[in-house]
């Protein structure tokens, strides 16, 4: 008999995938092209070694140089194809296994308490749409026990007006959205309250109530969906991912548990699924958004990236600090038998997401779901790699955007030959995974802790080998779940991908020597 939590209409709640005809074509397709390439690159071999043979039996010592490089280019060319090709083929076969969790198997995560997640959003000098737009697809996660922290690096003395404003503007942000959500967050309060006091009990009548709160969250939704205005592709977007598909869920789920026009009754919930159902609407308007400057102590990392920025808050974690004041310098430090002003709750979970990113109401009890099964308990690192937000009006937003597109399928397919790798933006990671590979330098004469690495901008993609070198792996979960603003001029561009192409050069030594190292255990994935 199927959960009625997990299908309204037939129709899976949340988001769904399945093999169809479509992706069995395209599977088919993949596997002859890549045959195809196979063929054409054999004969363009025997072709152009013999060329080569030629050269050196007439003792053209020139000539076999450039033929020499000419097959290490063209080769090179047909690898990166192979590559690609080959990452497809098993992105697709991912994408026609993959059964998501419906919302029954996802209340497990509703059922674990005093795990906790902090969601850290680091942000320098954004526009303040931007980052609004992160912390409510941030603050509305449908997880419990929550926690959204901006981590403001601005320089804390502005240099002038301008940037001052825009300071203390995104200082007030975390407010106001937290603000808005208390707000309904005391409606759900009063009814679980009113609930739990209830001393009879009447499983059909309790029912009813769930539609009605139901119906009252998905109206929440739909106003708080009309109060934003569309600008931009990036704000339809946000409305659509963050209030109206759960606008929509909510309403028809309420439907499911209302009598119909007929009389006839639909859903009737058990003691266990109306106590899952009234905790689910809490966890959802219950949670905590708060800012912090690191650039305010003089005791804490200053180093210009966004990796330190991240690294100063979970060396805070799990622990009561207080500020003292020595001459014009204020410095954060533990508070030993006095009282705290300011207290950094650990938590199991860490999600780390750009400032200028939007994430799928479902995107952490999805990710954390599939942590919990069993033979992931060593995952590090889960993502879903981010996808461009689609719809965009330039030609050259929309061929960086599909480039990333293309990026998405890769990493996707790269699961699938156990060679996943922490590519940033967003991901969900193990705070006990990150103590394991912490280290403790100084700078300027201070302690630090380095748990993510800060020498490159693709500072994910260095700390991956860290994390497989002490034993951890990591997973792509195979769904669209994150999206990220691309660069909407060429020389924003160009900058975003010399820096990344820059980064991977620096840390290809480090992974050279992991790899002639420890060859037998190169396994940066885990099955999903």
């Amino acid at each position: 008999m199927k959960n009625p939590h997990d299908t309204v209409g037939g129709k899976v709640l949340f988001h769904g995938g399945k093999s169809d005809r479509s992706i069995d074509r395209e599977i088919r397709l993949t596997r002859v092209l890549i045959l195809f390439t196979l063929i054409a690159s054999v004969l363009a071999t025997i072709d152009v070694v013999g060329i080569l043979l030629q050269h050196a039996r007439s003792g053209s010592a020139g000539a076999v140089l450039e033929q020499s490089i000419f097959i290490f280019i063209v080769a090179f060319l047909v690898y990166g194809n192979l590559v690609y090709q080959f990452t497809r083929l098993g992105y697709l076969h991912r994408k026609a296994s993959h059964c998501p969790a419906g919302i029954g198997e996802l209340r497990s995560v509703f059922k674990r308490s005093g795990r906790g997640l902090t969601v850290l959003v680091p942000s320098y000098k954004e526009e303040l749409n931007v980052v609004e737009q992160t912390l409510w697809s941030a603050a509305l996660q449908v997880c419990p026990e929550r926690r959204v922290v901006l981590l403001i690096d601005n320089p804390p003395v502005p240099g002038d007006l301008k940037d001052q404003h825009l300071l203390d503007m995104t200082r007030r942000l975390p407010a106001k959205v937290e603000r808005i959500i208390a707000e309904q967050a005391g409606y759900f309060r009063d009814a679980y309250r009113i609930y739990s006091q209830r001393e009879e009990f009447d499983y059909l009548e309790e029912t009813q109530r769930l539609a009605g709160h139901y119906a009252v969250a998905a109206g929440w939704f739909e106003k708080q969906a009309r109060k934003f205005r569309v600008n931009s592709h990036t704000d339809r977007l946000f409305i659509d991912k963050v209030f109206t598909e759960p606008a929509a869920m909510y309403r028809e789920y309420a439907r499911t548990l209302s009598t119909n026009g007929s009389n006839k009754i639909g859903i009737i919930l058990n003691r266990e699924q109306i106590e899952d159902e009234y905790a689910r609407l809490l966890a959802l308007f219950e949670v905590k958004l708060e800012y912090f400057e690191r650039k305010q102590y003089v005791n804490l990392s200053h180093e210009a990236n966004k990796a330190m920025n991240i690294n100063s808050y979970l060396g805070l974690m799990g622990g009561r600090y207080c500020e003292h004041v020595r001459g014009q310098e204020v410095f954060l430090e533990p508070a030993t038998g006095q009282k705290a002003d300011l207290v950094v709750p650990d938590t199991e979970f860490v999600v780390t997401l750009d400032a200028d990113s939007i994430i799928a109401h479902d995107y952490s009890a999805r990710l954390i779901h599939q942590l919990d099964q069993p033979g992931n308990e060593r995952v590090a690192v889960i993502q879903t790699p981010y996808s461009a937000i689609p719809d965009a009006p330039g030609v050259l937003e929309r061929i960086a955007g599909a480039t990333t597109d293309i990026q998405y399928i890769i990493h996707q397919g790269f699961t699938s030959y156990r060679a996943t790798f922490w590519v940033g933006a967003n991901a969900l990671l193990r705070k006990k995974a990150l103590e394991d590979i912490v280290t403790i330098s100084r700078e300027r004469g201070f302690e630090v802790r380095r748990y993510i690495q800060d020498r490159t901008v693709i500072e994910d993609t260095e700390s991956s080998v860290d994390l497989v070198a002490r034993g951890w792996s990591l997973l792509n979960y195979p769904q669209r779940l994150a999206y990220s603003a691309t660069p909407p001029d060429f020389g924003a561009l160009l900058i975003q991908r010399r820096r990344w192409a820059n980064g991977g050069l620096i840390i290809l030594p480090k992974l050279l020597r992991y790899l002639f190292s420890r060859p037998r255990t190169c396994l940066l994935y885990t099955s999903d």
